[in-house]
């Protein structure tokens, strides 16, 4: 018994819960988008988050002179401010009869409230502040558990992840060798999805881009329904299951498959050959080649947040700041997503003064969500920025299709104009739009190529793991066999469980 209470004692005397309830949200959102984020960009708001703790207790000592007290308070206070935001996002979308129930101006007098009936608990002289320290200690130390399991665990497996690698083509290149543009438009889907789908007629933009010399596949299929796999196949042109073995039904490890992506086959095989390799910021962490040769965006001061930053204001009361647009902070996200987007798109037809060969990795989030360019490129409410499966948000898909559209068509025409040797143009859909209840239409992609000179290889049902054959085949002299076209969905808590979709468009061949 003395030594339980020994083990006990400091749990009861030191009230360390402010702190510890000052870093899980952090912590936790880290964890739960470590795929798609540095760890790094939860540093600073992990130092701001401990600084107000110390802040607030400083202040609660000062009026309370009892430390158990005033770590009480300080605690009250950061479960309130990061939990508004959470909370709001859940209620949001409650209605009566299309009143809505839930929103700031109904939210701050309940937080008002909670906050006052708080302190007022927690003000009481009959209090047992040891045991409601114990007992916070205890809880604040068990929620950090997990996630920092889960960040220890990717911090592991992404250094010592063996995925195995793609054989690097010995490539022959002549003396003008083509630049290379992959260019990956998010989510875009096939012409006859547009259309039976999203009452879109796509067909102006195909038929532009043929008059510039595209060749169309008009029955694509994506390999892959994910992002992840999708480009991992097509930069390594292999299936997933021929890349690795570690990719296994049950399995939610992505982690080998952002290896596969940033230095993957295709990258390797051109650098080795001479290419300098161009890539532009994404927000997406599996995208980013930050080691590119020429690794592009648009910078941010140190005052403006970063994406993580965004996304962890959108859960707390400083949401309040976010969504009034107070004090002229870009704080939203989706503001992010449509500088970059922007910025991508000014600079990827301006890229001729690198006197090198060119490998022009460009993946624009785009026409997916979030939706934040209108028709005309005009900016859409953060509010509305969403998802495919409402009506709304298929209207805005669609409009982001037709402004993609415009800028593709002022893009590309530059491209060719500015490149020395006609440039090899791949326009790609990763996948197709998420419609309810339809894989096909989530398979079905938008697939063009510019192939300048050549006896083209491409036809009606190619799909992206074909594409780095057919340029390798066609332009550097390899012999590559074209693999069977192949669509296989999954969801995404099951990633590695495949299903077949067989691709029921009708061609002419």
């Amino acid at each position: 018994m003395p030594s339980t209470r020994k083990k006990t004692f400091w749990l009861q005397s030191v009230p360390i819960h402010s702190l510890l309830f000052a870093v899980y949200p952090i912590v936790a959102l880290l964890a739960f988008n470590i795929s798609e984020v540095e760890v790094s960009s939860g540093f600073r708001p992990l130092f701001l988050s401990m600084l107000m703790a110390g802040f607030l207790m400083l202040i609660a000592y000062g009026i309370y002179r009892n430390w158990g007290r005033a770590a009480l308070m300080t605690t009250i206070v950061l479960i309130l401010f990061y939990s508004y935001g959470h909370v709001y996002i859940l209620l949001k979308g409650v209605n009566v009869d299309g009143l809505y129930l839930f929103r700031h101006r109904t939210l701050i007098p309940l937080w008002l409230m909670l906050a006052t009936l708080a302190v007022w608990w927690a003000s009481r002289k009959s209090l047992n502040i040891t045991s409601v320290t114990y007992t916070l200690n205890v809880i604040g130390l068990f929620l950090l558990i997990m996630p920092v399991i889960q960040l220890i665990s990717f911090s592991i497996q992404s250094g010592t992840s063996q995925t195995e690698e793609s054989p690097v083509l010995n490539l022959e290149i002549g003396s003008q060798p083509p630049d290379i543009y992959y260019i990956i438009l998010d989510g875009y889907g096939r012409a006859d999805v547009l259309e039976n789908e999203f009452e879109y007629d796509n067909s102006a933009f195909l038929n532009e881009l043929r008059d510039l010399g595209f060749v169309v596949a008009d029955c694509s299929q994506s390999n892959y329904a994910q992002t992840q796999m999708s480009l991992a196949s097509s930069l390594n042109f292999n299936y997933i299951d021929a890349l690795s073995d570690r990719f296994v039904a049950g399995s939610e490890d992505r982690t080998g498959l952002d290896a596969l992506i940033q230095h993957s086959a295709a990258r390797a095989s051109l650098e080795k050959a001479g290419y300098k390799t161009v890539a532009f910021a994404t927000g997406f962490l599996f995208t980013e080649l930050t080691d590119a040769d020429y690794f592009l965006g648009p910078g941010y001061s140190w005052g403006q947040l970063n994406e993580f930053e965004a996304l962890l204001m959108e859960t707390t009361f400083a949401r309040l700041l976010q969504d009034g647009n107070r004090f002229g902070m870009q704080t939203s996200g989706s503001e992010r997503f449509r500088e970059r987007t922007l910025f991508t798109l000014e600079k990827v037809d301006e890229l001729s003064y690198i006197p090198d060969p060119k490998f022009v990795f460009v993946h624009l989030i785009a026409p997916h969500p979030p939706y934040v360019f209108g028709p005309t490129g005009g900016p859409v409410e953060p509010a509305e920025a969403g998802t495919t499966k409402t009506q709304e948000g298929a209207e805005h898909y669609r409009d982001q299709v037709i402004y993609i559209n415009s800028r593709i068509l002022e893009v590309v025409p530059k491209i060719i104009a500015n490149s020395p040797t006609p440039p090899i143009i791949v326009i790609q859909g990763d996948h197709g739009p998420t419609v309810p209840s339809s894989r096909r239409a989530r398979m079905s992609n938008l697939n063009a190529y510019f192939l300048p000179g050549a006896d083209t290889s491409v036809y009606p049902t190619i799909t992206p793991v074909n594409t780095f054959r057919v340029i390798f085949n066609t332009y550097f002299g390899q012999d590559l066999e074209l693999l069977d076209n192949v669509s296989l969905y999954s969801e995404y808590d099951d990633p590695f469980n495949w299903r077949v979709v067989p691709n029921s468009c009708k061609t002419s061949e």
